[in-house]
């Protein structure tokens, strides 16, 4: 992609939703030193206070060439440096739908020095003009694309400044270790012998804390992306059942006649505000039907990439060598439980069934209640009340190469190697930790990271 760092040009583009017909409003956004010069050829007004900062005025958009009105808008201007980017910023907010906002943005575009934004820009113009700094702006990204309130309001935690201040709690704990270390090299006789054993507690203090960030982050990662589970079973365990039972709606077809489901379908839920995409698969047998032993693969592929299982089997069938072999190639850390399905169908329950098993009669709705506790307690719901932060992915790739750096001390306070070995790895710790705040970055790094935003942020 193009270079996103901000030049001598005026970026323009939609920064609100919109969709064909629908729609009260939009807004277009123009950011730069001639966002306002620029957008008075264009914006029609007798306000009184028309282009005072930080003043909403009414308006009309006006073709300059074919000399015609276009739209009534409202235009909030904010002059640099008191904007979201630190630059003139100016917002009309238009009517909804495609067409106008569209006709407005393409009018826009047509002036000098003015161009279409690219992803993030905005956020990135406001980062480099140091109007918030880098765990912010992807905070703010975090924020647009939460799929449920707790992940929402994590992600403004970030927005708030709480990532940076816990970073620089790390930070600032990694750079007085180093200080200590640097001024005995300076200064070494006016200090006691290296206390190795101190050091290696306080290190040790630090990569707790980090690996409980990493942790805590990795575990509730579905705050922000959703996790997948996946209903796998042998035919006419009743997965397709229980998926529609789940989604209050008939989502798939359910038949007596095995096999009925050949392909994966998908049906997205939200339980005890967790996003759950639900996974119906074909059911598991021997087949020499070409497009049944398709949908069979993708099952037992489901097992490996599905962030959970629930492993659903007919009761009056009992629990045989096939199923077992199944179970047994399921990760225990993804099986949120073994569902025995048609327990109406039975008159007395098997005691042999497996610890980890819930008992169910998806036609009378018996045990949803059980099953959806169980699915909460995997998911780790009830643990995400204790987080302060929530982390993305590449500032949880940051602190696991921090936490790499501080393990690499491990060898060297053990065989009690000169201590000025630490700083190396320290530093390098320093710069890692240094990165996922914004404090260490190239371009390179710096326009990954933004070109997955939004245009419009």
């Amino acid at each position: 992609m193009n270079s996103i760092i901000p030049t001598v040009d005026t970026i323009a583009a939609i920064s609100s939703a919109i969709a064909f017909g629908r729609g009260g409003v939009a807004v277009i956004r123009v950011s730069g030193s001639e966002a306002i010069d620029q957008c008075k050829t264009i914006v029609k007004s007798k306000a009184k206070y028309a282009w005072e900062s930080h003043r909403i005025f009414h308006g009309f958009i006006r073709d300059p060439n074919e000399k015609k009105l276009i739209d009534e808008v409202l235009v909030f201007a904010m002059k640099s440096p008191n904007s979201f980017t630190g630059e003139n910023i100016v917002e009309i907010h238009c009517h909804g739908g495609l067409i106008i906002v569209n006709q407005i943005l393409e009018l826009i575009l047509k002036l000098p020095t003015v161009r279409l934004a690219n992803p993030g820009e905005f956020s990135q113009r406001a980062f480099l003009n140091g109007k918030i700094d880098l765990t912010q702006a992807e905070s703010i990204n975090q924020i647009i694309n939460s799929k449920n309130t707790r992940g929402a309001e994590l992600a403004f935690k970030g927005v708030l400044g709480e990532v940076k201040t816990q970073i620089n709690i790390l930070k600032n704990e990694l750079i007085e270790q180093l200080s200590e270390i640097e001024a005995r090299v300076d200064f070494d006789e006016d200090f006691t012998e290296f206390n190795y054993s101190k050091f290696e507690k306080d290190i040790n203090k630090t990569k707790q804390k980090i690996k409980k960030l990493i942790e805590n982050s990795k575990r509730n990662s579905y705050l922000h992306n959703g996790i997948s589970i996946a209903l796998i079973g042998k035919t006419n365990a009743g997965k397709s059942s229980l998926l529609n039972m789940l989604a209050k709606q008939n989502k798939a077809i359910v038949t007596d006649i095995p096999g009925t489901t050949r392909d994966i379908i998908e049906v997205n839920l939200t339980l005890e505000n967790i996003p759950i995409k639900f996974i119906d698969t074909a059911g598991i047998r021997d087949s020499h039907d070409i497009i049944e032993k398709i949908g069979i693969k993708k099952s037992l592929e489901m097992l490996i990439e599905a962030d959970y299982v629930i492993y659903i089997f007919d009761i009056q069938k009992g629990l045989d060598d096939d199923d077992l072999k199944i179970i047994n190639k399921i990760p225990i850390d993804k099986l949120i439980t073994i569902l025995a399905n048609k327990i109406d169908l039975v008159n007395k329950i098997d005691h042999n069934l497996p610890e980890n098993c819930t008992l169910m009669s998806i036609k009378d709705k018996k045990g949803e209640e059980e099953l959806i506790n169980k699915i909460v307690q995997k998911c780790g719901n009830n643990e995400s009340d204790n987080m302060e932060i929530l982390l993305n992915d590449r500032q949880i790739m940051n602190l696991q190469n921090c936490l790499i750096n501080l393990d690499d001390t491990d060898y060297i306070i053990s065989n009690k190697l000169p201590f000025d070995l630490l700083s190396i790895e320290l530093r390098e710790a320093i710069k890692n930790i240094s990165i996922l705040t914004g404090e260490e970055l190239t371009e390179q790094l710096l326009n990954n990271i933004f070109s997955k935003f939004c245009i419009g942020k």
